[in-house]
Order: structure tokens, then C-alpha cells, then sequence
């Protein structure tokens, strides 16, 4: 290709894309840019029709009192209107067919999640004892009569009370061992 054909290639994309991408090739052959005369720009005009409103202040009201009056108005409307929340028209239609997961099944399998009532009951259960505890933090015991509360006398602990109706231990086979001399080695003695 020639020289001329590149200018001209190069003339046609200058008018039709960005001044960007221009810069961008003419940094990547090592040109120094070309700076836009303000001539060029001037006689570039919008081809676009632009709709000028001009009749939206035929009154000649002053901005406060515009300002006053769309307080007002917006005050009178935040009265009057009451927003509510729509709901979808759309219902869910019942599925006629789908999976069976045996063949003398009467239902069909379900998409959807089964709801997690173990959760549920756990968070309630959860919050009653946290309640419970609360209350019982609130009822003002002092530090004297709380240790008192927890204090257990020596004459009841050799009572065994607590361990009566435990299992007695079995009588099992203990097992004895003897080291000989000085080695580590340890032997079973029957």
C-alpha cells in the first residue's frame, strides 16, 4: 500500500470515529497528535431536532412562590393518597401431572423446599429459656444469697444421697505389672 491510500484511510476514520481512538493509533506509530483547530469544532452542528420548552413559566411566578406552592401541593397529596401494596393477579395453577416417586404413589413430587419446622420450634424454645433465664437474673438475688444457694455441707456429701441409686461398679480382673531390674519393660504378674 502506499502512503497516500494510508492518509486518506486514515483521513475517512478520522471523521467518522472517536478523537480517542485516533490518539490511541497515532501513540502506538509514535505521531505526535494532531491538535483539533477550534475552526473545525465551530462549524460542527447538532443535526437533532431539540424541543425547546418555552411555555412552562407563562405566569412569571417567582421561584419561592413556585417553591411555596409545590410544598403545598405535595402536602396535600401525602394526605389524600394512601399507598398500598399489590399483589401479583396471577394465581398458581394446580399441576395436573408431573414425577411420581413410586408407581402406586397417590402424590406428586414437589420443587419446592419442604418448610423447616425444626427450626422453628428450636428458635421458640431457644427464646422461652432465654426469657426464663432473664427473669431469673432480674429477681435481685444478692451475692450472699446466691452462695448459699450453691453451698453443699461435708455431712451430706458422706451421706451419698446423690450416688444412691447409681449402678454398683463391676467386679472386674485387675491387672498387676512388674518391671524388671532396670529395664523399662514391664511384665504381667497373674
Amino acid at each position: 500500500m502506499s502512503d497516500s491510500s494510508e492518509d486518506e484511510d486514515l483521513s475517512r476514520f478520522k471523521e467518522a470515529v472517536d478523537t480517542s481512538f485516533t490518539k490511541l493509533i497515532d501513540q502506538s506509530r509514535g505521531k505526535k497528535q494532531d491538535p483539533i483547530t477550534p475552526k473545525e469544532v465551530s462549524e460542527l452542528k447538532s443535526e437533532r431536532y431539540l424541543d425547546v420548552a418555552s411555555h412552562y413559566n407563562d405566569v412569571k411566578v417567582p421561584a419561592e412562590m413556585q417553591k411555596q406552592i409545590g410544598a403545598k401541593i405535595s402536602a396535600i397529596i401525602n394526605k389524600k393518597i394512601q399507598f398500598v401494596d399489590v399483589e401479583n393477579g396471577h394465581k398458581k395453577r394446580k399441576i395436573k401431572g408431573g414425577v411420581k416417586l413410586f408407581k402406586n404413589s397417590e402424590g406428586y413430587l414437589s420443587h419446592e423446599d419442604p418448610k423447616d419446622t425444626y427450626t422453628e420450634t428450636h428458635n421458640a424454645e431457644a427464646k422461652k429459656l432465654e426469657k426464663k433465664k432473664r427473669r431469673m437474673n432480674e429477681d435481685g438475688l444478692d451475692e450472699n444469697e446466691k452462695i448459699t444457694s450453691a453451698v453443699v455441707s461435708g455431712d451430706y456429701i458422706l451421706s451419698k444421697e446423690e450416688t444412691r441409686c447409681w449402678k454398683s461398679r463391676r467386679k472386674e480382673k485387675l491387672f498387676k505389672y512388674k518391671s524388671q531390674g532396670t529395664s523399662k519393660v514391664l511384665t504381667a504378674v497373674e
